[in-house]
């Protein structure tokens, strides 16, 4: 099942966003992040005819109120979830509702793409990125990803392996900066090293078509292909 969340940060404008929209199972908007689907829909208006039932979810500060009642006259399915409480963000009541509402036998085949969460405010878009490794942690067998226009952000922890190509830029950014980090594949080796400092595993280089990473709980970066 292929899961796209929009948040109300910067919406991406590539060519790859709409193959991503066309083909999901369940859009999910972040309160106000509903106008900025709406005007993707109006610039794609083919799309409009395949595009599945649209949840709206969060406490509605940041959305016109008439918002929904005109996405439906537009012949968009819309349902508004109210989730008053200020103790999570938007885009983890978004998650936490779309998933809790999935089989737990059934999340092993889910996949979660984040999209506009980051750009516009920078808080935000730091605390939407460490978010990815709480989300992988809450929901162990789910997939996620954090896509822009200039590459996408992937949570992991304990081992995993990288599709990428010879020359992508890779940055990692460790959650666990006690735990040890070793990577094969990049083309600065970083080897049973603890990241203290964001910056020390960032702006590393793919020498291959995959790479390796060992560690705790880390955000890894790739840029997208120029």
């Amino acid at each position: 099942m292929n899961i796209i969340i929009i948040a109300n940060g910067l919406f991406p404008s590539g060519a790859w966003v709409s193959p991503l929209l066309e083909e999901a199972d369940k859009i999910v908007c972040c309160d106000g992040a509903l106008e900025k689907y709406l005007d993707w829909l109006r610039l794609h208006p083919h799309a409009s005819v395949h595009q599945p039932a649209v949840t709206v979810v969060g406490d509605g500060d940041s959305m016109p109120f008439q918002l929904p009642d005109h996405a439906r006259n537009q012949g968009l399915d819309v349902t508004f979830v109210r989730i008053a409480e200020q103790d999570d963000n938007d885009l983890t009541k978004a998650t936490r509702h779309v998933l809790s509402n999935v089989d737990y036998g059934e999340q092993e085949g889910c996949h979660v793409d984040y999209i506009g969460a980051t750009g516009l405010r920078e808080d935000h878009t730091l605390g939407n990125i460490s978010l990815l490794a709480w989300y992988m942690e809450q929901f162990p067998k789910v997939s996620f990803r954090m896509l822009s226009d200039q590459g996408m952000f992937l949570p992991m922890q304990g081992h995993q392996l990288f599709q990428s190509h010879p020359g992508q830029q890779v940055s990692l950014f460790s959650l666990t900066p006690h735990q040890p980090v070793t990577v094969e594949g990049l083309r600065w080796p970083i080897n049973n090293r603890q990241l203290e400092w964001w910056w020390e595993g960032s702006l590393n280089e793919a020498t291959g078509d995959s790479f390796e990473v060992w560690g705790g709980r880390l955000v890894v970066y790739l840029l997208a292909q120029a």
